[in-house]
């Protein structure tokens, strides 16, 4: 093994140590006491800020919920029409981008599948997902197109200030493809965000 690829696989196994350490000390999840009420590390009560939905917003999320459970039940035609219909009058809802982009892909349809996985993240650049799903699609269904999936990932990159989660991904595919000093700039990007921390 070279000394460069030393230093990456020493790199990575810091970052990942650091970012274990962050989301295990830092943002742990709540946890449930025994009266079935949520706390944080601190033992403190989460902030009860609840999400209010106007009546159309409910009335969506409710018809989108009965086409999930068409999508599911194996009538993922009947519910892609649905999705397409509701987007009409959506055309930027998240669930319903990202519902179609997913059955398109289901249905092996990839470029309809791109074009929606597109739509999703310039309708919503902080979708981290979206991003992913995307690289994937690029990544098992278009040939490992390294130039698109570099492109969307830089470009996810900078939507959402250098998001931990994609400089991640960023890291694991250039390792995966065995071409870790590609992956170096990413790793740097990250261990600077784990320092200003």
């Amino acid at each position: 093994m070279s000394k460069k690829n030393i230093l990456i696989v020493i790199i990575a196994i810091l970052f990942i140590g650091a970012g274990a350490y962050y989301f295990y000390q830092v943002k742990a999840p709540a946890q449930v006491n025994q009266q079935g009420e949520e706390q944080n590390n601190e033992g403190e009560q989460p902030s009860q800020e609840e999400v209010v939905l106007t009546p159309a917003e409910k009335e969506l999320r409710d018809k989108v919920l009965e086409l999930v459970g068409m999508a599911n039940e194996g009538k993922t035609d009947e519910a892609l029409t649905g999705y397409l219909a509701l987007l009409k009058d959506n055309p930027t809802d998240l669930m319903l981008l990202n519902n179609i982009a997913d059955l398109y892909s289901d249905k092996s349809d990839w470029a309809n599948s791109e074009k929606y996985y597109k739509l999703l993240i310039t309708a919503h650049p902080d979708f981290i997902q979206g991003y992913r799903m995307l690289a994937y699609l690029y990544q098992y269904r278009f040939n490992d197109d390294e130039v698109k999936i570099k492109a969307l990932m830089d470009s996810g990159l900078k939507a959402t200030n250098n998001n931990a989660d994609l400089l991640n991904w960023m890291i694991a595919y250039y390792q995966g493809k065995d071409e870790g000093e590609k992956a170096l700039p990413y790793s740097q990007m990250l261990a600077d965000q784990l320092n200003k921390k």
